[in-house]
């Protein structure tokens, strides 16, 4: 039997990365998620790319390995799918999408669904928010009219996962913290 060594995420020192929950092993940066929208067969689930990859039926993920090439009928169609897996514990992570019978779902082939229950989020080094801080110099608070500085809250769980999946906004965040000034 061949050794298993670690893959090493080839990206910045102190970007946060996906890993397997049961052994912590890497699987992506935290970058490569797509989206966070999908729904896998344990609840929420992540739709991740390899970006280095030249085709899509070259793409993969760190410290997993692919099972055989399956069809499943999925709640948007007909699709031709691989289950991925942890390299380490064997852990089944999620699948790759390998083909896709309707023309709307193509844009899947190559791309991975990474069950959020089966990856957490970690940070190797310190968290810099100062780019967040200042893209929120010039927001506008609640409509008053008032110019406020509007800066991420790391504390506030909903700023985290909308900075996560890359839609934080000064503006979106000044509003949400309207709203719940306005409830209480």
């Amino acid at each position: 039997m061949a050794a298993r060594f670690p893959s090493y995420l080839q990206g910045d020192e102190q970007e946060s990365t996906l890993r397997c929950t049961n052994c912590a092993a890497s699987i992506c940066l935290a970058s490569q998620v797509i989206s966070k929208g999908f729904t896998g067969r344990h609840g929420r689930a992540y739709l991740i790319a390899d970006p280095k990859a030249p085709h899509p039926a070259l793409s993969v993920l760190a410290n997993t390995v692919a099972h055989r090439a399956v069809p499943r009928q999925l709640v948007t169609g007909s699709h031709t799918v691989s289950d991925i897996a942890c390299r380490f514990c064997h852990t089944v992570l999620g699948w790759k999408y390998l083909a896709a019978e309707e023309e709307s779902q193509k844009y899947k082939v190559g791309k991975f669904i990474v069950e959020s229950k089966r990856v957490s989020l970690s940070r190797d080094g310190p968290v810099d928010f100062s780019h967040v801080a200042a893209a929120a110099a010039a927001a506008v608070a609640g409509g008053s009219g008032k110019k406020e500085e509007v800066e991420f809250d790391s504390q506030d769980e909903d700023e985290c996962e909308d900075l996560f999946a890359g839609v934080w906004t000064p503006s979106l965040a000044a509003k949400r913290r309207q709203r719940r000034k306005h409830k209480s």
